[in-house]
């Protein structure tokens, strides 16, 4: 349990201070990096701590602190991506890096590093078994919903479901693991 959560949780301005000068630097690069926008960057990182602050009493303190700060940022991110209507050339970009920080968020595993963090997914994924491997990709990659995956695949909703169960369990395994 991160001391840190606890603290912002009960509305410690000084904890929520810590964290923005911990976190601002590295988030606003990594935004910086994604959407080659300083504006965007800047914009998204401001919004990535008021709903922080916003929303503190719902924060996980089981999950790393890290990892929600940056999924609230790839969301404010993509949403912010589709306002400015550039979703078609950066949300593919974004397709892969969305299953690491889903991944991530079930697994509680650190979303920094996301170039080992997505070899090793991939990997994962290439060991699922076929029809799991194409229910998933269909799922993380395609955004296909489950009635749409069971009508192309002609499996019903449910067996989608237990495909992409199984196969979050085994990558949170194998993620863990390392």
């Amino acid at each position: 349990m991160d001391p840190l959560i606890v603290k912002i949780k009960a509305g410690d301005n000084c904890a929520f201070n810590e964290v923005f000068y911990l976190f601002s630097g590295k988030l606003f690069g990594f935004l910086f990096n994604k959407t080659k926008s300083e504006y965007l960057a800047n914009e998204i990182t401001q919004l990535t701590f008021i709903k922080l602050w916003k929303y503190r009493e719902s924060l996980n303190v089981d999950l790393k602190l890290s990892t929600q700060i940056f999924q609230i940022a790839k969301t404010l991110m993509i949403d912010e991506l589709r306002k400015e209507g550039r979703n078609k050339e950066h949300l593919e970009q974004f397709k892969v890096s969305e299953n690491i920080f889903k991944i991530s968020m079930i697994s509680g595993y650190d979303i920094m590093d996301e170039k080992d963090t997505h070899k090793i997914i991939q990997q994962a994924i290439e060991k699922l078994p076929p029809v799991r491997q194409k229910v998933f990709k269909l799922s993380r990659e395609e955004d296909l919903s489950y009635k749409e995956i069971s009508q192309e695949m002609s499996i019903s909703v449910k067996t989608v479901d237990k495909h992409i169960q199984l196969a979050i369990r085994y990558i949170r395994g194998l993620v863990k693991t390392i």
